[in-house]
């Protein structure tokens, strides 16, 4: 008896609820799919159907864009401004949840909610889902966030480590962490900071991971990043001669819209 009673401890230790998931484990992927990835030649949906296709095609990286709607709802959409194949006039305002919600991209693709990532998650716990909030300031990210913490205070916490938050100023990274997220991954470019810069802010606050344009691409950047152990992935790339110039100069990886892991393997 006293040996089952040290066998069950030894089990709870190392019981999968009670796994971490390792710190930017999941920058050991190459690609991530951009709003969700495309599908049938359209992009930006980051409809449901989107995310089952990238899943389907081998992506473990799956990006959402977040807005908020007019009623203050957290939902996948690559903000306002433009309709992306949903029929309403854009003209930078935003849908009310329900108008949203019930209208689907080119007729076709479902619009998803926060909740209904959390539940494709649940379903694929392979999958990490970086989040990308649609804003042009921090005080934009503090109220999205707000949002992104209610939403997760139920939610099982090894789904909340593989919820990845992208940030663009360096204020958000305070916001961020405020609501647990240790893994962010740093757009840099919205801000004018020299690389040196840029790789002192990241040593200091253990970001191990930054984005950047392909117009943006610095060499010395990607470089300096590179021998820190710090990577880079490049956005939006969808031609594989573009990502091989891009992997001479130790660029990690990339979004892409239409790219599939397999492509990447083979031109690695």
């Amino acid at each position: 008896m006293k040996y089952l009673l040290i066998l069950m401890v030894l089990w709870s230790w190392t019981s999968p609820s009670e796994e971490k998931v390792d710190s930017f484990a999941w920058t050991k992927h190459k690609l991530i799919a951009h709003a969700a990835g495309g599908i049938k030649g359209k992009d930006y949906t980051n409809s449901e159907q989107a995310f089952r296709n990238s899943y389907s095609n081998g992506y473990k990286l799956i990006e959402i864009d977040l807005s908020l709607t007019s009623d203050g709802h957290l939902v996948a959409r690559h903000g306002w401004d433009e309709t992306y194949g949903q029929e309403f006039k854009p003209k930078n305002k935003a849908l009310s949840y329900n108008k949203f919600i019930k209208l689907p991209y080119y007729l076709h693709y479902t619009p998803l909610d926060f909740e209904r990532v959390i539940k494709l998650m649940e379903k694929h716990p392979e999958i990490y889902v970086l989040l990308d909030g649609k804003g042009t300031s921090s005080k934009d990210t503090e109220k999205l966030y707000k949002q992104v913490g209610e939403k997760i205070k139920d939610v099982d916490q090894r789904i909340v480590e593989r919820l990845i938050p992208q940030m663009y100023y360096r204020d958000d990274i305070d916001i961020i962490r405020s609501y647990g997220f240790e893994d962010v991954l740093y757009i840099v470019g919205r801000e004018n900071h020299p690389p040196e810069s840029i790789l002192a802010f990241c040593q200091k606050h253990d970001l191990r991971a930054v984005g950047i344009s392909k117009a943006r691409v610095n060499e010395s950047l990607v470089e300096m990043l590179y021998k820190k152990g710090i990577v880079t992935y490049v956005y939006t790339i969808n031609d594989l001669d573009e990502m091989y110039t891009f992997f001479e100069i130790d660029v990690h990886g990339f979004y892409t819209d239409y790219v599939i892991p397999e492509e990447i393997e083979e031109l690695e």
